[in-house]
């Protein structure tokens, strides 16, 4: 049997057997199209920032103009400690994030009133009708598991805390482009308005934990200084009232051993003033350095309410399942026709050799 001959076999099989191809096809798109309509459509929504990377060069300009004026030695070369945009997905990713959002408030249309994130996912979230058929499985689950409470330890978490954490963390995607640093976060929730709400606090939190870290250690530096400058200043004072004392007590005397302790005193006054002075200049430094170190974030596209849901694809899921069962019971008829085909050659071959052996056995037998 050549090609034309097989492909026309094949093409009057499948004529024949068009009826299987259409139940198939019948069946499988029912079955697709009640699965995909059960499932709770979602929507997406898109924020893209740009934060600031700076070096640190003007600030290191201040400090060498502050060391040539004052005296003063700060360091111009230190390294700035900074995170980087690659870094931000994992920030978003960790259990102390996902957990201080849980507590944050939005206000989905179900509702109509503000509900933290966590109520939000317990309470008013739809599930799959066939997610209600083991009510008493997951019953039992739930105390293999431990509760689930809104009070998340990040640090101590149980089984199904940690479920739940996976579950919120899945629903924010932060993506980063290398080239320009933009950073893409996508928030997926099933109300739209939600879905905005979150992307806004996704971003807020994320500022705060950058510039907290970018910041720490200057904000430590400025604390500093202004402790040393606040005593400075009271021991200056101190000196100030001794001298101005001493001075008032004795301005009629012309006594060598009093004017040696009136010098004494000024030059203690003298000492605590430049020390006072050079502390509030540090102060001053190490407030500018807060500022320089505090990245800007710009807003490149904010985060609007979604009017087309994300997912589920329903006309591309039921397509797909529609060609794939199609294509499966074709194949299924040509390979079940092949299969009977040679399963009758078999036989058929069995019978003639079973025509063909028996008289050599009848001679044996007379022999």
């Amino acid at each position: 049997m050549d090609n034309l001959q097989r492909i026309l076999y094949i093409v009057r099989l499948l004529l024949r057997k068009w009826w299987v191809v259409l139940l198939t096809c019948v069946v499988v798109g029912g079955l697709s199209a009640g699965y995909i309509v059960s499932i709770p459509r979602s929507y997406t929504s898109t924020l893209t920032m740009m934060p600031e990377m700076n070096g640190g060069n003007s600030l290191g300009n201040l400090a060498n103009m502050a060391s040539q004026i004052a005296g003063i030695k700060l360091g111009s070369g230190e390294t700035e400690d900074v995170i980087y945009p690659e870094f931000y997905p994992k920030v978003i990713g960790t259990s102390d994030f996902i957990a201080d959002l849980l507590k944050q408030e939005v206000t989905p249309k179900k509702a109509g009133h503000a509900v933290t994130l966590y109520d939000y996912f317990t309470k008013y979230q739809e599930v799959p009708w066939w997610d209600g058929l083991f009510d008493g499985d997951g019953e039992k689950k739930v105390d293999k598991d431990g509760p689930l409470t809104p009070d998340i330890n990040p640090r101590r978490m149980t089984k199904r805390q940690e479920r739940f954490v996976r579950e919120v963390s899945s629903a924010i995607q932060c993506f980063i482009e290398k080239r320009t640093t933009m950073v893409t976060i996508h928030v997926t929730m099933q109300d739209p308005d939600v879905a905005a709400q979150v992307v806004g606090l996704v971003q807020k939190r994320l500022q705060s934990y950058i510039i907290d870290y970018r910041t720490s250690k200057a904000r430590t530096d400025e604390a500093y200084y202004d402790q040393l400058t606040a005593k400075a200043l009271i021991d200056y004072k101190d000196a100030q009232k001794a001298y101005a004392a001493f001075a008032d007590a004795n301005q009629d005397l012309v006594l060598a051993s009093v004017k040696q302790e009136e010098e004494r005193l000024e030059n203690e006054m003298q000492m605590a003033f430049n020390v006072y002075s050079q502390s509030a200049m540090q102060l001053q430094l190490a407030r500018a350095k807060v500022q320089e170190r505090t990245p800007a974030f710009t807003i490149i596209q904010p985060a609007c309410v979604p009017t087309k849901p994300s997912a589920p694809k329903r006309f591309v899921f039921v397509g797909m399942m529609l060609v794939l069962s199609f294509i499966g019971s074709v194949l299924a008829i040509i390979f079940w026709d092949h299969y009977k085909r040679q399963k009758r050659a078999e036989v058929e071959g069995g019978r003639s050799a079973g025509r063909t052996n028996p008289e050599p056995v009848e001679d044996t037998a007379e022999a």
